[in-house]
């Protein structure tokens, strides 16, 4: 696994002098509603190890795209690999817990990295320090199952910003707040 996330590390930096949109950060806050903000969560957050390939399916307003992802995501980074349907580079996404950074020309110019990463750390990282995060940025985090799948919630007071549904095969997340949503179907 790690060997895998390391030869992507290396891909990317490699890759980083395309003619893609190339947006780097030393870690902007992500707003989860207009005055609740919450930074990312160290990327030791995800416990159990994550690397396959999924479908994703997104919709931002009035824009929307699918694209084949590579996930890898562990304890020590999250990298996105996105490909189109020919298998070539579309862009990727990378965290190491100090900067993030996106680059890719198909996602909204105004979409910040550290959104996308939030939303994969609120499906894969540990729901009690999920739930300490959320809390201490005055909002709540809920976790329930239900007909094998999880249920994710990020509120404030009784209002659901997000929702995250989270089966064996899908990952549906839900900003109600931001006006976008995306499926990521994971490929056997």
């Amino acid at each position: 696994m790690k060997k895998i996330c390391f030869i992507l590390s290396c891909l990317f930096i490699t890759l980083s002098c395309s003619s893609f949109n190339v947006r780097k950060s030393l870690l902007n806050p992500v707003y989860v509603t207009n005055t609740n903000k919450v930074s990312l969560m160290p990327v030791n957050a995800i416990k159990d190890s994550v690397e396959n390939y999924q479908m994703f399916e997104g919709r931002f307003a009035d824009s929307s795209f699918s694209s084949l992802l590579y996930l890898c995501a562990d304890n020590t980074r999250i990298d996105v690999l996105m490909l189109n349907e020919f298998g070539l580079e579309m862009g990727w996404i990378g965290y190491d817990g100090i900067t993030a950074e996106l680059n890719s020309s198909v996602f909204p110019k105004n979409l910040k990295c550290e959104y996308i990463i939030l939303d994969l750390q609120n499906v894969y990282a540990d729901s009690v320090l999920l739930k300490n995060h959320y809390e201490n940025a005055g909002l709540l985090f809920e976790e329930m199952f239900m007909n094998e799948k999880k249920y994710r919630y990020i509120k404030k007071k009784n209002t659901v910003i997000e929702e995250i549904i989270i089966s064996k095969e899908q990952i549906l997340i839900k900003n109600f707040l931001r006006n976008y949503e995306y499926k990521l179907t994971i490929c056997e």
